[in-house]
């Protein structure tokens, strides 16, 4: 039999309460030592800020004196260098305001803010019916554009964000007067259809007048065998589906050299070769015979075209909202593609644009080809509009590597800036006081590149050139994501570009592998003096591939890590590639930091890269007695070689690095 267990007692109620105050005791000093504790950090955190910003306090005041006394150092050399770009820049001005009136252009000049209202106002109201004359309009158009763009590109190197908005305004308002040009005459051949009509009775009638092409097509005959439209003045071909065979529609079908779309993609691709539009267009009334009369019913299709949607809608469907359920039969298109474009893509890709999510798509297009005799480009979509032959816009980023070297011996006035972009042969950028030019692959490799290659421009115009023959080089914020790389502050990245181009009559210069992996503000570049200039000295491409893959750190052929530093100034780190990880650059978010920015030639700011180059000012003995201090400087003859580099040459480096984006992008 299990024993009995004993009733525990009950508490009495004053035993309760002793508990309840014990406990409540308890919490009370629990809570006063949490707060002691909290208060005792508080103050230890608020001491170590007080430190922090008192030797933050020092270090930047050290730091602003040292870079305002290098500037004033610089500044004969950089009033110079402004005063030679300015005086090369008026000129360069004069040469094409005068080239421009020779060419007798009437249309308005960029900066002519009046004259561009005045030209987009009295463009819109234009009633051209010619189309001779409509086509010469939307030529006139779309020089514009291409003037307007060189400007936003001038205004973007300036930093000029307002002028450069400005401008891409007007190349959008510009594009919409080519299609209300393109409308108003397509509205009138329409409306007169029977006065294009051959002794068939077949309406096909068309233009090629300089980058713009344009044909209209009216059926007529609505017959069911019908299975090709022939469109003989763009040497083009369309084979229409049955449904189309048999409406009463028109078709219109133009080719742009022009991008309209460039700007507003929203995705990673990008047309090239131009524009092919085609688009089904509703008839107006036909016109009536009465006895000597011709009678013509005048409505807003007498002005303007109405698009019919593909596939065509079933009597009584909203145009706006009808969906097919299958897939429409496809058209055919065969035509002459662009003969002077570098296609990357191996099958090319022809894609529709969707203006919906406002992309390049390629569903719905397949049987693309080019033939290699005949240059006609073939493919079939089931979708209409604007059809383009399209690759992506980061299809050469990043950049494998890149690298400037002086090519012209000491005291020359050339270099050539590198891209290796995983083609077959590296680009080679030669640069010269004022110009820049293509000086690899040669015409002979890509005869696509004949009218490019050698011909000497501005950095922005060359790459614009290159990327209307499908070499894209012009990278934005927007193609960050699809290349897969990490944007730079704007202000650093130029700031480090224009100082390598003051570097680049005496230096080669190459990518740095740990840019990507530093901070957005901070951008790493290396660089290495020449020092053997016999026979044109050691700046062939091979030197400059053998210099920085040994990166030496002692010896004349010594590697340097350079680093801008956001808008404090430039900087030594220790971010050669051979470095297993990028090393911390010494910051200001602790005491610890602060202190060894004050201690470390790695933290040690200078106003430029000339002035970073005499060598780290700190004293200290421990470094004094070793090598590091007197590896990070160049030679006194280096660095007057280089403040003597001609500096249109050093401008257009620091323009072709900044365009390029090399730090965002590589």
């Amino acid at each position: 039999m299990a024993p009995k267990v004993a009733k525990k007692k009950k508490k009495t109620k004053e035993e309760l309460e002793e508990e309840r105050r014990l406990a409540e005791e308890a919490a009370r000093l629990a809570e006063e030592e949490r707060k002691r504790l909290e208060e005792e950090e508080r103050k230890r955190l608020e001491e170590l800020e007080r430190q922090r910003q008192e030797l933050l306090t020092t270090l930047l005041g050290i730091e602003n004196e040292r870079c305002a006394a290098e500037m004033q150092e610089m500044e004969p050399l950089l009033v110079q260098c402004a005063h030679e770009r300015a005086k090369a820049a008026e000129q360069r001005r004069q040469d094409w305001e005068w080239e421009r009136y020779l060419s007798c252009s009437h249309v308005p000049h960029p900066l002519d803010t009046i004259g561009l209202s005045d030209f987009k106002t009295a463009t819109s109201e234009r009633k051209d019916v010619v189309l001779s004359e409509a086509l010469a309009v939307c030529e006139d158009c779309f020089h514009l554009t291409g003037e307007c763009i060189l400007f936003q590109q001038k205004a973007h190197l300036e930093g000029n964000a307002q002028a450069s908005a400005m401008h891409l305004k007007d190349v959008e308002d510009v594009h919409q007067l080519i299609n209300q040009v393109s409308d108003r005459v397509s509205a009138h051949i329409l409306h007169f259809a029977d006065e294009h009509a051959n002794d068939k009775g077949e309406v096909q009638t068309g233009l090629k007048q300089g980058s713009f092409q344009l044909a209209v097509w009216v059926n007529t005959s609505k017959n069911p065998r019908m299975k090709t439209v022939e469109m003989p003045q763009l040497n083009m071909v369309v084979d229409i589906p049955k449904q189309i065979a048999l409406a009463s529609v028109a078709m219109r079908v133009q080719h742009r050299a022009c991008d309209e779309f460039y700007r507003r993609c929203t995705n990673e691709y990008m047309a090239v070769g131009g524009v092919l539009y085609a688009d089904l267009l509703t008839l107006p009334p036909p016109a009536k015979k009465v006895k000597h009369w011709t009678l013509r019913q005048v409505t807003h299709l007498s002005s303007n075209v109405q698009r019919i949607p593909y596939p065509i809608p079933p009597a009584g469907a909203d145009p706006a909202t009808y969906r097919a359920e299958e897939e429409p039969p496809p058209l055919g298109f065969t035509f002459p593609f662009t003969p002077n474009i570098v296609l990357l893509d191996d099958p090319i890709k022809v894609g529709w644009w969707d203006p919906d999510t406002s992309a390049w798509r390629s569903e719905g297009v397949s049987g693309t080809l080019v033939d290699p005799e005949t240059g006609h480009l073939t493919f079939q979509s089931t979708h209409m509009g604007p059809l383009a032959v399209i690759q992506s816009r980061c299809r050469l980023y990043p950049y494998q590597s890149w690298s400037v070297r002086p090519t012209g011996g000491k005291g020359g006035d050339t270099a050539a800036v590198t891209l290796e972009v995983g083609l077959a042969e590296p680009l080679v950028f030669e640069a010269g006081p004022g110009w820049v030019q293509l000086a690899t692959p040669a015409a002979e490799t890509w005869p696509q590149l004949a009218g490019v290659a050698g011909r000497k421009m501005q950095p922005s115009a060359l790459l614009l050139e290159l990327s209307t023959h499908g070499i894209h080089l012009l990278p934005d914020d927007r193609d960050a994501d699809p290349a897969g790389v990490k944007v730079k502050v704007r202000e650093a990245e130029e700031a480090l570009c224009s100082d390598l181009g003051l570097l680049c009559g005496a230096f080669l210069m190459a990518k740095a592998k740990w840019n990507q992996t530093a901070a957005s503000e901070e951008c790493i570049a290396r660089i290495s003096e020449v020092l053997d200039w016999e026979e044109g000295g050691r700046t062939e491409y091979s030197h400059v591939l053998r210099v920085f893959s040994k990166e030496k750190e002692d010896g004349e052929r010594r590697v340097l890590a350079v680093v801008r530093r956001g808008s404090r100034g430039f900087a030594f780190c220790d971010a050669l590639d051979k470095r297993p990880a990028l090393p911390a650059l010494p910051g200001h978010e602790s005491v610890e930091s602060v202190k060894a920015c004050m201690e470390t030639v790695w933290g040690e700011v200078h106003a430029g890269l000339l002035t970073l180059l005499k060598g780290p000012s700190l004293k200290n003995e421990e470094l004094e007695a070793g090598p590091l201090l007197h590896r990070l400087k160049a030679t006194q003859d280096g660095l007057e070689l280089a403040s003597n580099t001609n500096p249109l040459l050093s401008q257009v480096v620091g323009q072709l690095l900044y365009l390029l984006r090399v730090f965002s992008f590589s």
